[in-house]
């Protein structure tokens, strides 16, 4: 049978969106998230009254969803404007030109497929025929790259969720069509079909001037993040980064192209011991303190920390908190297994780097493609 794209509308639908996010955000990716209702299976949080779900239908399972929140529709939205900073756009726009899109996830076995984008339309038109012009959401740094894609821009410092771990929020302007169209998004197509909104995008450039919060090597240009810390770091990566010691220029930029660059405060928590990890940190510039099950030393520009950890834990073994202004790169741990396929003498390098570092906190990428990180 073909995949459909509608809304959840029935409680049987929607209690199999709410399976399909336990099998994920619970079974496979271990988050320690209080909504989760372990005896039904099943993750539904208070928002879900008040909002719409989209799923991707096969053979009456729900193998994928995205769920959109009007914010005209919440009794009380001052705590979802609050987590994002939304305040500048809820007194320029009102409520009923935002929503916010949650809880975008696949099957496993879809995620080589073409699912999400139809998903993504569905939202877009339902959205845009409502008069939404500005969708705010959040990801973890290390998933920026998929999100610009989509069309969503960084805008405002992140924040250490409770549950998710560190995110970032995004912001899309639903009438960009011309950033639609620079970024080659699957959706610049659907946003032609809606007038532009020249307005937003004014609004946007005053209130948010200068570079975004948290960049990419796809705005930055090849070799730009291997630049950017260079800059951070006056000095050359390979010198002071003991993860990236003795690289080539070709082979920094092979992993650093991919990554995201992110300014956090002091104070802020990157990771959290026990927390799921899915990216490795360099400290760019600034201090941190790391404090695992029976030290605590410090982050120092050039030092590491994230999902090199051992495959037996797939989890932060420290929590790791900026003590200063800070930037940091995240580089997605399914990249090193992608190393490991595609540039074997560079993971041989990586390999022989992390054997001569602290052994306490380092685990190897032999170990963790062979965990299947990918």
């Amino acid at each position: 049978m073909a995949i459909t794209i509608a809304r959840a509308e029935s409680a049987a639908e929607i209690s199999k969106v709410c399976e399909l996010r336990y099998r994920i955000y619970i079974e496979e990716l271990q988050i320690p998230t209080p909504e989760a209702d372990h005896e039904w299976r099943w993750l539904r949080d208070p928002l879900e009254e008040h909002s719409i779900s989209f799923a991707a239908w096969k053979d009456g399972e729900a193998i994928g969803s995205l769920r959109l929140t009007l914010l005209r529709d919440l009794p009380d939205p001052q705590p979802l404007l609050s987590r994002l900073n939304m305040h500048p756009a809820f007194a320029a726009f009102g409520p009923e030109a935002i929503c916010t899109t949650s809880r975008f996830m696949l099957d496993p076995r879809m995620r080589n497929g073409r699912v999400i984008y139809p998903l993504m339309k569905a939202v877009y038109e339902h959205a845009r025929d409502r008069g939404v012009r500005l969708n705010f959401g959040d990801c973890s740094p290390h998933q920026l790259r998929f999100y610009e894609h989509l069309g969503f821009r960084s805008y405002e410092n992140g924040f250490a969720d409770p549950a998710y771990g560190f995110k970032l929020p995004l912001l899309m302007l639903m009438g960009d069509r011309e950033e639609f169209a620079s970024r080659r998004t699957p959706l610049a197509r659907v946003a032609n079909a809606y007038p532009r909104d020249e307005d937003a995008r004014r609004w946007f450039g005053e209130i948010y001037a200068g570079e975004a919060p948290a960049v990419t090597g796809n705005s930055l240009g090849k070799g730009g993040v291997q630049q950017r810390l260079r800059e951070c770091l006056n000095d050359e990566p390979t010198r002071r980064c003991g993860l990236l010691r003795g690289l080539a220029s070709e082979g920094l930029d092979f992993m650093l192209d991919g990554a995201t660059v992110f300014r956090v405060r002091a104070g802020d928590r990157i990771t959290r011991r026990g927390e799921p990890a899915t990216a490795a940190f360099l400290l760019a510039a600034g201090e941190a303190h790391a404090q695992g099950a029976e030290r605590r030393h410090a982050v120092t520009p050039g030092g590491h920390f994230g999902q090199t950890v051992s495959c037996h834990s797939p989890t932060h073994a420290e929590t790791v908190i900026a003590e200063t202004p800070s930037t940091v790169v995240a580089i997605a741990s399914d990249f090193f297994a992608k190393l490991r396929r595609q540039k074997p003498d560079l993971a041989a390098r990586l390999d022989a780097n992390l054997a001569k570092l602290p052994s306490a906190r380092l685990g190897g990428l032999t170990r963790e493609a062979a965990a299947g990180t990918a």
